[in-house]
């Protein structure tokens, strides 16, 4: 386990999870942003889609390693 740093919405959020544990599970079970849902699991649906830094990102095929110190949007960010 590590400890990353995440911008998520403008607030900074310490987790400390399995290095290879998909964003999306960290913004969910660790943070608790729901808005963010699990649909096909392979990144091809677009139900999981989050902003990391500026860029439409499947979060369930992007490690929360691949995101450590990044400035992600979820769906609640944008409302």
């Amino acid at each position: 386990m590590a400890t990353y740093t995440l911008t998520v919405n403008g607030n900074k959020h310490r987790v400390n999870v399995e290095d290879d544990m998909p964003l999306l599970w960290v913004l969910r079970d660790e943070i608790g942003l729901t808005g963010t849902k699990f649909g096909c699991g392979r990144g091809l649906c677009g139900t999981c889609t989050i902003h990391l830094d500026g860029e439409p990102t499947r979060s369930c095929m992007t490690s929360v390693e691949y995101a450590d110190g990044s400035e992600i949007t979820t769906i609640e960010g944008l409302s």
